[in-house]
């Protein structure tokens, strides 16, 4: 099964992935801002907020679930670095989440197209083409 979304559904879809495995083992991330702590939102930034940001949790993860999801998940951010990539957040969001998927060793790939890829459906459409085939068959 696999989980993809473009923005925040780029944010779920990791999200979905890395908190049940079991049921969605894949995500392609397109454009995505994996830390809801940067959203501005209200309000306090407490354990209901940290429990839903992966950029957060993840960091933290160690011992046999860390060991699952290295074995059972694998993940895919796709961003490009062209108009709104920067300005949502999506580019620095996406680089430093694969570092700290990285540092966790949980599989995953960085896919970073050029400065003409906007943060835009038109986009979102020819990474979803691109990266889709690999799951399908």
């Amino acid at each position: 099964m696999l989980t993809t979304g473009a923005s925040m559904g780029a944010f779920h879809a990791a999200n979905l992935t890395l908190r049940r495995g079991d049921l969605f083992p894949r995500a392609l991330c397109l454009s995505g801002n994996y830390d809801p702590s940067t959203w501005h939102g209200w309000g306090e930034q407490g354990d209901a907020l940290y429990f839903q940001n992966p950029m957060a949790y993840v960091a933290n993860l160690y011992g046999d679930h860390l060991e699952w999801l290295r074995r059972r998940v694998r993940l895919v951010l796709v961003c490009g670095q062209g108009m709104w990539e920067d300005t949502t957040g999506s580019l620095t969001s996406t680089r430093a989440f694969a570092g700290v998927l990285a540092e966790k060793g949980v599989p995953h790939e960085l896919d970073v197209w050029g400065h003409d890829v906007a943060h835009d459906w038109p986009w979102w459409r020819r990474q979803l083409a691109h990266h889709l085939h690999r799951w399908s068959a």
